[in-house]
């Protein structure tokens, strides 16, 4: 409630005196519930007791003297007539009175049937935002893929007449029945005024307190203790095979946890130390290693005089680190125990929850983000002419991040189909040759991705590594595996998925205990085992941070390193998982790798192309300009640049550069307010040199680094084509053939 000042907020609240006998706190009871006035005096909000009653002026002052109004999670059930409870137990309930506790748990023997709960099951599993649709096919697919088209289609037909039976038993006509609607294709259940279900109700809860939490803390803390109730347990424990299921729960489970841990800031904020602890502990019975919570509980114990309880927080988390994952706690944890143990004020910055805090079994940290690196070369000149392709590369960036934070799992699992031409490419390959502005194009879309705080991992392969098995992709998985000791705890907790990456990465069989596979194996099957590890290793980074992996100079690239490019680019559509690659199209052999993979790929919509062009002269000038450092460069000298250059930025820049070395040290030293650099240093005005003396520059000279790529290209040719260049040449000039 609301006072018409909407300076005063009331609630009613269950408090817990922390006391470590009393009995009601012990049973989770708790006292109460007690009325409390949050009032917000310039952006700062106190508390004060009430008692368990308002007082009459504190009545008369409410809006019309409303009734208090009934939790939400109340309000829906008393509007439905079925309950599903799938957070710790899959129970289904259906009403059988208009009272609120007239609920009959159902326990017919139709509920016994696998195809029964296993299509419940799926329907809640794809549920949570939007309507609650699924194709026949999908679910079909999702429950029995191993089945031809016919008896799955028959299995799903008794399972959706036996749920609807058990949904109204007493409907002569169960086809008819609002609860699930069959529409064409689809099976709609019912939304949740008429079908509740508790992981529902939960993020609805955990969506509100979000919303109120600046505004109104009171209810938000209210809505989270609610919320922080209907979490009974892992979501359909049972169901350990459909994804859609296992990516709910663990989303779920992220879900809980940051909703404990704001729960335990709400309290701190209103100096209720002892009941800000509640969570804390309910979290680290759970998850001992969430240091998130652990950096919490050290801060509130010391606040409340606990040293010694805070010390042994600290050495519990190091003792089970060390005991299951062999690593140590994090630097800022660490620095909370130092602080702690030398008697001063720690300062280390907590964590903050929030929904996408790290699941069960992972470091409570922020999302972790690659190592501070270096993206690209330094003192670049500004990017020319590429303006298109750069907004496309944004745009890619964009339009994965909306469609990871707004797609459900399910639509990502059913969505991949190979020829699903609605589907955006999540892999980008920039074509073209050599220094036409791939590399920095690369470069210039990491960056951004960094500001938007994704994790960048950059690999590039030489021509020497080509024959080099998977030599793109170890600095990549290398460099993931640098995030962080979350992503090393989960490699303990799965060893079998992992395993074969210790081929690529040594440096994980400290990690993983020791497994023998059968030998019998195929060289397909561990090849494939692989690529299965690499892409959960890569969606597991993907979970907690966005990721954008760069993959320089694919030409170069041996087969294997192509292959499980194909392989993820197919596979990562729906994550928040970028790749981009560039390629000198024109140096690929006709019997590289990539050349049939990169036709297939194109066909699939799992990839898609940029060419780089030449660039225009007025591009080129504006080049130039930045190279030299003038203003403007004289039109002459821009045509012949970038008559030579034939439109490449790369060629355009040494040429620039080297001519204006050469000028420069051609224009003699003066005492006429000229500098040795050939421009006028009292009245601005253009190098001293004559035109004619540019032209004669711009036409002899000739840089080293383009030599070499020149060097380079004529080596690729064969020798009867070599001679002919050669005896070409004599001719001088530019011919056309």
């Amino acid at each position: 409630m609301t006072s018409k000042n909407s300076k005063i907020t009331y609630h009613q609240q269950v408090s817990y005196c922390g006391k470590p006998r009393c009995r009601k706190c012990r049973e989770g009871t708790g006292h109460g519930p007690y009325w409390y006035a949050y009032k917000t005096v310039d952006g700062r909000t106190t508390r004060s007791y009430v008692g368990k009653n308002l007082p009459a002026d504190a009545l008369l002052t409410m809006e019309g003297a409303q009734p208090v109004p009934q939790s939400p999670v109340v309000s829906e059930q008393e509007q439905a007539t079925i309950r599903i409870y799938a957070l710790g137990q899959f129970r289904l309930e259906r009403r059988a009175g208009h009272g609120a506790t007239d609920w009959q748990t159902v326990t017919d023997a139709a509920w016994q049937h696998q195809r029964v709960r296993a299509l419940l099951s799926c329907l809640v599993s794809y549920s949570g935002s939007g309507p609650r649709k699924l194709g026949r096919e999908q679910i079909m697919d999702a429950l029995w893929p191993d089945l031809d088209i016919d008896n799955a289609a028959s299995r799903l037909d008794r399972a959706v007449y036996s749920l609807r039976q058990l949904f109204e038993p007493n409907r002569t006509r169960p086809a008819t029945s609002p609860l699930l609607l069959t529409e064409r294709e689809l099976l709609i259940l019912a939304d949740q005024s008429q079908v509740w279900i508790d992981a529902d109700a939960f993020e609805h809860l955990l969506s509100r307190a979000r919303a109120c939490k600046d505004a109104d803390p009171g209810e938000a803390e209210q809505l989270l203790e609610e919320a922080a109730k209907l979490y009974a347990g892992d979501f359909l424990p049972e169901e350990h095979k459909l994804e859609w299921t296992l990516t709910r729960r663990e989303s779920l489970m992220r879900s809980w946890i940051g909703a404990l841990l704001d729960l335990s800031d709400l309290r701190a904020a209103r100096e209720a130390l002892s009941s800000a602890i509640d969570p804390l502990d309910k979290l680290l019975t759970i998850d001992p290693t969430n240091e998130a919570a652990v950096q919490r509980l050290i801060r509130l114990l010391k606040q409340l005089g606990r040293r010694g309880e805070a010390l042994r927080a600290y050495k519990r988390l190091s003792q089970v680190l060390q005991q299951e994952y062999r690593i140590a706690p994090l630097p800022e944890t660490r620095a909370l125990y130092d602080a702690l143990r030398s008697g001063s004020d720690a300062t280390t910055h907590i964590v903050e929850g929030s929904i996408a805090t790290p699941q069960r079994g992972r470091r409570g940290d922020a999302p972790p983000s690659l190592p501070a690196i270096q993206i690209g070369r330094s003192h670049q000149s500004p990017l020319v002419g590429r303006e298109a392709e750069l907004h496309h590369l944004y745009e890619m960036l964009t339009t994965t991040e909306q469609n990871a934070r707004f797609r459900l799992a399910a639509q990502k699992k059913t969505v991949t189909s190979a020829f699903d031409t609605q589907r955006r490419p999540q892999c980008m390959l920039l074509m073209g040759e050599v220094g036409i502005g791939k590399t920095r194009l690369a470069e210039e879309v990491s960056r951004e991705a960094k500001r938007r705080k994704w994790a960048v991992a950059w690999s590039r392969v030489y021509a020497q590594e080509g024959s080099i098995p998977y030599r793109l992709w170890t600095e990549v998985l290398r460099k993931a595996m640098e995030q962080g000791a979350w992503q090393r705890n989960e490699l303990t907790r799965r060893p079998l998925v992992f395993q074969p990456l210790c081929s690529l990465l040594p440096e994980l069989q400290e990690f993983l205990p020791a497994i023998n596979f059968p030998s019998s194996q195929s060289p397909q099957q561990e090849q494939l085992r692989l690529w299965e590890a690499a892409r959960e290793l890569i969606l597991l980074i993907s979970e907690s941070t966005s990721l954008l992996i760069a993959l320089d100079d694919l030409q170069w690239a041996d087969s294997s390193s192509c292959e499980l490019l194909a392989y993820l680019s197919r596979r990562i559509y729906g994550h928040p998982i970028i790749i981009v690659g560039t390629c000198r199209d024109h140096e690929l052999p006709d019997g590289h790798a990539l050349k049939p993979l990169l036709t297939d790929l194109l066909r699939e919509r799992a990839v898609e192309t940029i060419a780089l062009h030449s660039l225009s002269n007025e591009q080129i000038g504006t080049l130039i300009s930045h190279s030299l450092h003038v203003p403007q460069v004289p039109e002459p000298l821009v045509e012949r640049i970038s008559t030579r250059a034939a439109g490449n930025p790369f060629f355009a820049e040494e040429l620039a550069r080297t001519i204006g070395i050469q000028l420069s040290t051609q224009t003699p030293n003066s005492t006429n307010g000229h500098s040795t650099n050939g421009h006028s240093t009292t009245n601005g005005h253009t190098p001293t040199t004559t035109s004619n003396d540019t032209n004669a520059v711009a036409e002899s000279v000739l840089p080293d680094t383009i030599s070499a790529v020149l060097d380079l290209r004529l080596g690729r040719l064969s020798q009867a084509c070599a001679r002919l260049l050669t005896k070409a040449a004599v001719l001088g000039g530019s011919f056309e053939f």
